[in-house]
């Protein structure tokens, strides 16, 4: 993978929550322990039941999240996901299998982050590792928050 290019699609997200405490140091740091992929539309990330193993950040494109109902066959769209967005963080953190299937509904790159590679940059660079686990937790406080209001609303 060309890391000059990933390093490009995370800068252009370093506004968002989960690298926004990086400086050019920590980019170049976090850099090669990330990969791009493409999905065309209608293709499907992952689905609901399998193993988890990455996080991805859409850099481009739209992903629907959807879980199965009780009645087979039917399924409730949760989300909507679009630039700047994280999917996939539940299994990579609880080792479990993935709570929902995410598909691509419009052609979406997303920039993959491997649970294997958390533990190489934990490893080697610990600080740098800190910063991205701070960021991560954030963003599952946010959504905690959100849920925890839609539900009382």
């Amino acid at each position: 993978m060309d890391t000059v290019s990933v390093k490009e699609h995370i800068n252009a997200l370093r506004d968002e929550i989960i690298f926004y405490l990086f400086d050019d140091g920590d980019i170049d740091k976090i850099t090669p322990f990330f990969e791009l992929r493409d999905y065309p539309a209608g293709s499907i990330v992952f689905k609901e039941g399998d193993s988890g193993n990455f996080i991805g950040f859409v850099i481009s494109g739209k992903l629907e999240v959807k879980k199965q109902t009780e009645f087979k066959g039917n399924q409730l769209i949760i989300a909507l996901l679009t630039k700047g967005a994280m999917v996939g963080e539940l299994s990579m953190f609880d080792k479990r299998q993935r709570s929902a299937t995410v598909e691509a509904v419009e052609d979406t790159s997303l920039i993959i982050f491997r649970s294997e590679s958390m533990e190489s940059l934990m490893q080697q660079h610990p600080y740098t590792g800190i910063k991205l686990l701070k960021g991560l937790i954030r963003i599952l406080s946010l959504r905690l928050r959100k849920a925890t209001e839609r539900l009382t609303n």
